[in-house]
């Protein structure tokens, strides 16, 4: 069978694991990505010529929803697909444009959508949206409000729920019962050895909530004397979170490491106790999935979430759930591991099990392939 994947993160050389496993798996497998998108340029890796592999120039670098392939049908017909799976949203300009030449070489056609929140569009987006739905043959969903989302809007194919890739396993794992490597890994980054970091990593925007976490900090100041924050991540939300941190009396509390390359991520990650995940809804807007939270239990560090979205679904039993914005809810998640050892080491052995079962790129690829094979039976 032969499948061609086609989507703008896969510059990204981590992401390109899932399709490399799916190559060893029996399916001759195409990806079509282009050299860049936004400032991430492609990431050569060894395991590339295990499968087809093209990049192609496109129209509105950077934009989500608004760019197109320079010589798609070309390189499409060269690779000659039983299945175009797309994964990008079905409202999207390069959906409808893939749809098109898959079409055009009698290929059956998937898509992939985040979209947890029942959105209308205008013209001409409505359009493509509608000739999507009405002619793929499956679609792929990132959780389950997806999935409602897309019923709702009136897809009556078979729909597969599945992270669109997973954790690179292997570079994120840590042995959740080996202390030392916790506290050698903080050595190495400069962090204090015996600390108890809660962290945050990714973009300082308001809807992630970090302000919370903030107001928690605040709350376990005098309980919780060797707790620090470590928020690894750059925004616009930065100067606000300093100043509400200093208006807190926690800036001291507070390592900001606006910057780390994104291989150091998992050594971060590694090093830390509890990775906390505050997002709040918003009315165009909750939480989707929350890949951080998979690839910190793949480090074997606690994972807290907020309410928001999917997040409670990903953490599952691994983690802690509060109720979104409430600052001494999230208080009292992290004393509640702080003060107990053997909840410690529990939900560290079950978010380490569940990122390698459920959420490791091999787990996904095979996901993803069971769908093809779903497809190809249609």
């Amino acid at each position: 069978m032969r499948v061609l994947t086609i989507s703008k993160p896969y510059v990204a050389a981590a992401y390109r694991q899932k399709l490399s496993i799916l190559a060893n798996s029996g399916f001759t497998v195409g990806l079509i990505c282009p050299p860049a998108w936004g400032s991430q340029q492609f990431e050569p890796d060894p395991t590339d010529d295990q499968y087809w592999l093209r990049q192609l120039p496109i129209i509105a670098n950077g934009r989500n929803h608004f760019h197109v392939y320079l010589g798609l049908a070309k390189a499409v017909q060269e690779f000659r697909p039983d299945i175009i799976n797309c994964e990008e949203e079905h409202y999207s300009l390069v959906t409808r444009q893939c749809l098109g030449v898959a079409r055009s070489v009698g290929a059956k056609f998937i898509f992939h959508t985040w979209q947890n929140i029942y959105k209308a569009y205008p013209p001409p987006f409505a359009w493509m949206e509608k000739r999507v739905l009405r002619e793929s043959a499956a679609a792929a969903t990132g959780n389950d409000e997806a999935t409602q989302v897309l019923r709702a809007k009136g897809f009556t194919g078979p729909i597969a729920e599945i992270p669109q890739m997973g954790v690179h396993f292997e570079k994120f794992a840590a042995d959740p019962d080996d202390l030392n490597l916790r506290k050698a890994t903080r050595l190495r980054l400069g962090l204090r050895p015996d600390a108890y970091y809660v962290a945050y990593v990714g973009r300082l925007v308001e809807e992630k909530g970090v302000d919370t976490m903030l107001k928690a900090a605040a709350n376990l100041k005098t309980q919780i004397p060797a707790l620090r924050l470590l928020i690894l991540g750059s925004g616009p939300e930065h100067e606000r979170l300093t100043a509400l941190a200093k208006s807190l009396d926690i800036d001291d509390l507070i390592d900001w490491c606006p910057q780390v390359a994104s291989p150091e991520v998992a050594s971060y990650l590694q090093a830390t106790d509890i990775l906390c995940l505050p997002s709040l809804t918003r009315s165009n807007w909750k939480e989707q999935f929350g890949r951080v939270l998979v690839e910190a239990m793949a480090a074997s560090a606690i994972v807290i979430g907020s309410s928001s979205g999917e997040i409670p679904r990903v953490i599952g039993d691994a983690g802690l759930v509060f109720t979104e914005g409430d600052a001494a809810a999230l208080a009292q998640a992290i004393v509640q591991t702080f003060d107990s050892p053997e909840l410690i080491l529990k939900l560290r052995r079950l978010g380490h099990q569940k990122a390698r079962s459920q959420f490791s790129n091999h787990a996904i690829a095979k996901r993803w392939g069971d769908l093809w094979q779903l497809v190809a039976a249609i």
